[in-house]
C-alpha cells in the first residue's frame, strides 16, 4: 500500500480473544490514506488478546510501503507503553521481534486511545478483530460439537467411590485477563478510573472494559444485542 511520503498515515489496530488468556482470537486494522480507507483482519484458533494486539500492529505496518510516516493508534496500553516507554517484554518475544523489524522500516508514532469511548475508527478496528476471532472460533466449535455428539453414543462409565457418588468436576479457575493485563490493571489502570467505575470482563466477548454500576457487557453492538436475546 503506497501513499505520499509527506503525508502521515493514520492507522488503528486492535486485537480480540475469546476466552482470553487462551482461545480463538483475531486482529483488525483500519488504515486511512489520502486515497481512501483500507481494512485488514485475520485470526488465530489458539492465541491471547496480547498477541492479537501486537499482531494487528505488525500486519498494519506490513501493508504499508517503507518510509511512510505513520501514526499507529491502539487502545492497548500493553502495546503502546511497551513501544513508547520500554515496558519489560516478558512474553511474546517472537511477535515483538517481528514488530521491531517492521517499525525499523517506517517512521512510526504510537498513540494510545481509550477503548469504547466513541472513536469511530477504533470501534471499527475492534469490530473487525471481534469478527475475525469469531470466525477463528467456528471450526473449533464445530469440532467440539462433533466430539460431544460422538461422546453421547458411548456408554457412561460408572462413577467410582461410594454407591451413587459421582466424580466432582474440577473448580473453575479464577477469571484472569492474563499476567500482563492483570499487572497493568493493578499498577496503571485503576488509578485512572473515575468514581463508580471498575474494570470488568464482558460476559459476551470476554474483553476487558470500563464498567459503571452493574454493567456486565461492553458497549459493542454484538455484545449488547446478545445480552438482550
Amino acid at each position: 500500500m503506497t501513499a505520499t511520503s509527506s503525508v502521515r498515515i493514520l492507522v488503528y489496530a486492535d486485537g480480540s480473544c475469546l476466552g482470553n488468556p487462551g482461545g480463538p482470537g483475531g486482529w483488525g486494522v483500519v488504515i486511512v490514506t489520502p486515497e481512501g480507507t483500507h481494512r485488514l483482519s485475520g485470526g488465530d484458533s489458539q492465541t491471547t488478546n496480547n498477541r492479537m494486539e501486537i499482531m494487528a500492529a505488525i500486519e498494519a505496518l506490513r501493508a504499508l510501503d517503507p518510509g511512510i510516516p505513520i501514526i499507529l493508534r491502539s487502545d492497548s496500553q500493553y502495546l503502546v507503553r511497551t513501544m513508547n516507554d520500554g515496558w519489560r517484554r516478558t512474553k511474546n518475544q517472537d511477535l515483538w521481534q517481528q514488530l521491531d523489524r517492521e517499525v525499523a522500516r517506517h517512521d512510526v508514532r504510537f498513540e494510545w486511545v481509550r477503548g469504547h469511548a466513541g472513536d469511530a475508527l477504533n470501534e471499527e478496528a475492534d469490530e473487525l478483530a471481534g469478527e475475525a476471532a469469531r470466525s477463528a472460533a467456528r471450526p473449533a466449535m464445530a469440532a467440539s460439537a462433533t466430539e460431544r455428539t460422538a461422546g453421547a453414543r458411548r456408554p457412561a462409565r460408572p462413577a467410582g467411590g461410594a454407591a451413587g457418588a459421582g466424580i466432582a468436576a474440577p473448580a473453575a479457575p479464577p477469571v484472569s485477563f492474563g499476567d500482563e493485563i492483570d499487572e497493568l490493571i493493578r499498577e496503571r489502570l485503576k488509578p485512572m478510573l473515575e468514581r463508580g467505575e471498575r474494570i470488568a470482563r464482558c460476559a459476551v466477548c470476554k474483553k476487558g472494559f470500563v464498567a459503571r454500576g452493574g454493567e456486565t457487557c461492553c458497549s459493542l453492538i454484538g455484545c449488547q444485542m446478545s445480552k438482550r436475546c
